[in-house]
């Protein structure tokens, strides 16, 4: 089996485990460069006017002083990965869901372990191509997204309507 650049990429995605982010609270472009030197590889990068308007549309809560928190920066990791596949309102019910059912700290573990264990089974599964061409087996992967994407909306849509 061949390198493959792809997959490569992928094994090098992660995040930061909940105690390698600061906790200290960071201000807007010291979260800007951390946040960015996890994602920017990954076109899931953050300006600072992105994440000034996170705050603004009510996605990530605003805190007293111009600090980003530990939680806040993790909030911003997930947005800023989920923006990829679901639209702002789509993060803030998942950001209210996740408020309402545990931590931030619980929630985003979750989130970043569920995350990596997903990227692995996308690399382990790379190559069992049942005989299809690149082609095929890029198309199949395509359709998988489009197919999730789909559920994602019809979900949220039916619990807005609730």
């Amino acid at each position: 089996m061949k390198n493959d650049p792809t997959m490569e990429k992928l094994k090098e995605f992660d995040l930061p485990v909940w105690n390698e982010i600061p906790g200290v609270g960071l201000y807007l472009d010291q979260v800007t460069k951390y946040i960015n030197e996890y994602l920017e590889d990954y076109d899931m990068g953050v300006t600072p006017s992105m994440i000034s308007n996170y705050v603004k549309l009510k996605i990530i809560s605003r805190e007293g002083k111009k600090i980003y928190s530990r939680e806040r920066i993790a909030a911003l990791f997930f947005v800023a990965v989920s923006k990829t596949v679901l639209s702002m309102d789509q993060i803030r019910k998942c950001l209210i869901m996740q408020e309402n059912t545990c931590s931030m700290e619980k929630g985003y573990t979750a989130f970043r372990k569920e995350l990596k264990e997903r990227l692995e089974t996308i690399n382990k599964n790379a190559h069992t191509s049942e005989g299809r061409s690149e082609a095929e087996e890029m198309m199949k992967k395509v359709i998988s997204a489009i197919a999730y994407k789909l559920y994602l909306n019809v979900y949220f849509d039916e619990q807005t309507s609730e």
